[in-house]
């Protein structure tokens, strides 16, 4: 538009210029998926529950032995998933009909450190039972596993260890199975052969 003035010069009228459609579009086109990120970082940040890897503590069929009167371990070789700390699981014993055993309290000297032997370990209270994380090369007990809870510090749970479920009476033949479970963020599962 033109605005004729005196002596006959033309002025171009003022006017402010927009942005053009094409830069408009592209700008919100690039704040869309911005606030779209943020959006999601945040939203992921308050449903992260940690870490979650999977672990699997590979458990043998159990064997037994009776080193003392009234004292029945159950050996159970493990083949644990490297990473695995007692921190990660608890133990549960349940029956053939898949109810579950009460996990028992230790003999006092069984602790960590000491000597797996059937004077430190013995038999726990009747109709109970705990378990006992030794290594077979030294023969000395890594962790405990009673009154629902690893008695030592957390550990790490290798190869070279061997698990015994120490019982009172004999549980050969009872089809019983031990599991592990989680109790930390990362999932934990295995079981043993039955009894």
């Amino acid at each position: 538009m033109y605005v004729f003035g005196r002596a006959g010069h033309t002025w171009r009228k003022n006017r402010k210029r927009g942005v053009s459609p094409i830069i408009a579009t592209i700008l919100l086109v690039a704040i869309t998926v911005v606030l779209a990120a943020v959006l999601y970082v945040l939203i992921s940040g308050l449903t992260h529950t940690g870490a979650s890897t999977p672990y699997t503590l590979g458990m043998s069929a159990p064997t037994q032995t009776s080193p003392a009167a009234g004292v029945y371990w159950n050996s159970i070789v493990i083949s644990p998933q490297s990473g695995l700390t007692t921190g990660l699981f608890g133990l549960g014993l349940a029956s053939s009909t898949n109810l579950p055993i009460a996990v028992g309290t230790t003999a006092a000297l069984c602790v960590a450190g000491a000597a797996f032997t059937s004077a430190n370990c013995g038999a726990p209270a009747a109709g109970t039972w705990y378990a006992v994380l030794y290594n077979i090369g030294t023969n000395n007990v890594v962790n405990v596993y009673s009154a629902s809870a690893w008695t030592a510090a957390t550990t790490a749970v290798t190869n070279s260890l061997t698990l015994v479920v120490v019982s009172g009476a004999t549980l050969a033949g009872s089809l019983d199975v031990l599991s592990a479970f989680s109790t930390g963020s990362s999932s934990v599962s295995g079981s043993s052969g039955s009894f």
